[in-house]
């Protein structure tokens, strides 16, 4: 396990640091921290897909919540993917 995935296990928001100076004198350095909720989201998602997944197969005969889980599938994993890629960092 990665030391960024403990924070963001531990606060659940998720954030991007920018380095924006070095003090050349003490070597202090200066940064920005962009906060996302996008991470908390991701896991909100997670538990709303268990959620349909399970009414999906208490109805198997119902075509179109059928085709809504896989839409979801499709949303969840590329919002995923978004988010992995841009704030996970």
């Amino acid at each position: 396990m990665k030391l960024v995935d403990i924070i963001y296990e531990e606060n659940a928001l998720g954030f991007k640091t920018t380095k924006t100076n070095v003090d050349p004198e003490t070597g202090q350095v200066t940064w920005d921290v962009e906060y996302t909720p996008l991470v908390k989201i991701d896991g909100e998602l997670e538990k709303l897909a268990i959620e349909l997944e399970s009414a999906t197969k208490k109805h198997p005969e119902d075509e179109k919540l059928q085709q809504y889980n896989e839409l979801f599938k499709n949303f969840k994993k590329a919002f995923r993917s978004h988010v992995t890629k841009h704030y996970r960092k």
